[in-house]
């Protein structure tokens, strides 16, 4: 299992921080998902031989926001 942190800087909210676990938490392979809006980071704790870091990516971008690699 790998963890990896990501920076949102677009993330303001509750709404914001539901919208983006919910995106990530639905891909196969993501054990899970925390994003603390106040730090504007999410952590993902992930298989990496079912998931990478491009489709993280890929599940912010589809809530509407941008992660950054940390």
């Amino acid at each position: 299992m790998n963890t990896k942190t990501y920076l949102v800087p677009d993330m303001s909210c509750a709404h914001c921080k539901a919208r983006i676990e919910k995106e990530v938490t639905g891909l196969k392979g993501v054990e899970a998902a925390d994003a603390l809006v106040e730090s504007k980071v999410l952590t993902v704790q992930f298989n990496d031989q079912v998931v990478d870091s491009a489709a993280i990516e890929a599940a912010v971008a589809e809530a509407g926001y941008t992660a950054n690699p940390q």
